[in-house]
């Protein structure tokens, strides 16, 4: 694969960076690639010639930010150790605003799944080797939701609850399910 001039790579970044703030300060629907090349102070012609519309821009962002949480997850199998996978996720969301808008606004909640999807290709997952596909999927979907659902709990009660002790009660939950109390 050809190396992208850094011309085109710059470009790239502006429209990227530009586009991430917009998207963490406005409705998705609501910005405009008018909008976005006057924030970057490029021309509409440049933009078409890197995305053919925002949400080929939003494709490639959604890439990025899946390549960047599976690089800070990569040292290990999610499945084997769901404790660190669990803790992992809520460090790292809690670090950054726009996965933590993407992971509480439920009307996103299309672009997170598009988000998990693409984390979950990039990943292999040695401990579920010789478990069925469905099977697999059926885990991916439960931990992913459950670990989702209770870090918007987390959030929506302001974080009143240590993160430490709720990441703890969480994986406890997650991975003994009704048998946790």
């Amino acid at each position: 694969m050809a190396k992208e001039d850094l011309r085109v790579q710059r470009t790239k970044k502006v429209l990227k960076d530009n586009f991430k703030d917009m998207l963490l300060n406005m409705n998705y629907e609501r910005i405009t690639i008018k909008d976005l090349c006057e924030k970057s102070m490029i021309n509409r012609r440049t933009f078409y010639l890197h995305y053919d519309s925002i949400d080929d821009l939003m494709k490639d962002v959604l890439n990025d930010m899946s390549l960047e949480f599976s690089e800070y997850t990569k040292d290990y199998d999610h499945f084997a150790e769901p404790e660190r996978i669990i803790k992992d996720y809520f460090e790292f969301t809690n670090d950054r605003p726009l996965y933590e808008k993407l992971t509480n606004n439920s009307e996103l909640d299309y672009i997170r799944e598009q988000l998990s999807t693409k984390v979950s290709d990039y990943n292999e997952f040695p401990s579920l080797k010789g478990v069925s596909e469905d099977k697999k999927i059926m885990i991916k979907v439960f931990v992913n939701s459950a670990t989702v659902a209770l870090y918007r709990l987390w959030c929506k009660d302001n974080k009143r609850i240590p993160m430490d002790k709720f990441i703890k009660d969480a994986v406890e939950l997650i991975t003994k399910g009704y048998n946790y109390k």
